[in-house]
């Protein structure tokens, strides 16, 4: 379990690509006392975006090297360095909303906190609870609540109108997945048109994980807790996966039931998409 360990900055525009540049030219970037300058950044800044590589799953946790960049960051690294496609965003999104280990507050709010609007201190019980029962230790309230309020802001906080150069905003923002309105937060359905059909066969992929099948409950309840889709809209998306050859789907006889067509692992599905772009 991982709290607080962004250092209170949340992912600011830019910090993955250098981080991701970085360690491609330097798998110790981390470890010397010379990551700040190579950075162009504060030292705090530096112990930031090593966090968050950590939290977007970036970095192979088994180098004997330092920190060298795992699979999914080298992808990254000849594909989209500058984070141009919103797949890659929504990527980033399903790799820290499943992060257990690193990220912690993420993990329990989009996978085990159903509220749909809230303030800060309206989430913060229903999340301390979850903690909780993940924990084998206590934690500062404080803590919890620098998690909630660097959440929130990497996907409400927008750049100010008046300021559009503004790097203090998070890349995530653009998934639309969370709307402030006053004090108030709403979780919200993104917008369609910037959400590729293969986020939805990413998971369904990374869910099956050799098994021969799966029912659509599974992945209908993963695409709502993550990507706040309906149901309506999960099956349209099943359907187009279905005719594209990718899985078949069988709804007769009440089985609702996914069979894939394709023996595919959910790196293939990345390196597949950004072929075809």
């Amino acid at each position: 379990m991982k709290i607080k360990g962004h250092e209170k900055f949340i992912l600011r525009e830019g910090w993955l690509t250098k981080g991701i540049r970085g360690v491609s030219e330097d798998d110790h970037l981390f470890h010397g006392n010379d990551g700040a300058d190579k950075l162009g950044v504060g030292t705090n800044m530096v112990k930031s975006i090593r966090y968050w590589m950590q939290a977007f799953d970036l970095l192979d946790k088994d180098s004997k090297a330092g920190m060298a960049l795992n699979s999914f960051g080298k992808l990254i690294l000849d594909n989209d360095l500058y984070l141009e496609d919103s797949f890659t965003l929504w990527i980033l999104h399903s790799h820290i909303a499943k992060n257990e280990d690193k990220a912690t507050t993420w993990y329990v709010f989009f996978n085990k906190v159903d509220a749909e609007e809230f303030t800060k201190e309206e989430i913060f019980d229903p999340i301390k609870r979850e903690l909780l029962l993940l924990a084998d230790k206590t934690f500062p309230d404080r803590s919890l609540e620098d998690d909630i309020d660097v959440l929130l802001n990497m996907y409400s906080r927008e750049k100010k109108v008046e300021d559009p150069e503004d790097k203090n905003v998070c890349p995530l923002v653009e998934l639309g997945l969370i709307k402030k309105d006053g004090v108030r937060y709403v979780r919200q359905q993104p917008d369609l048109r910037k959400f590729s059909d293969y986020i939805v066969l990413y998971e369904l992929t990374d869910l099956l994980d050799e098994k021969k099948s799966i029912e659509i409950d599974a992945v209908a309840e993963l695409a709502k807790h993550i990507y706040h889709l309906n149901r309506i809209t999960v099956n349209n998306i099943l359907d187009r996966l279905d005719n594209a050859g990718y899985i078949r789907v069988d709804r007769t006889a009440g089985l609702d039931m996914i069979y894939p067509n394709k023996t595919i692992t959910a790196q293939e599905i990345i390196e597949e998409y950004y072929k075809g772009r």
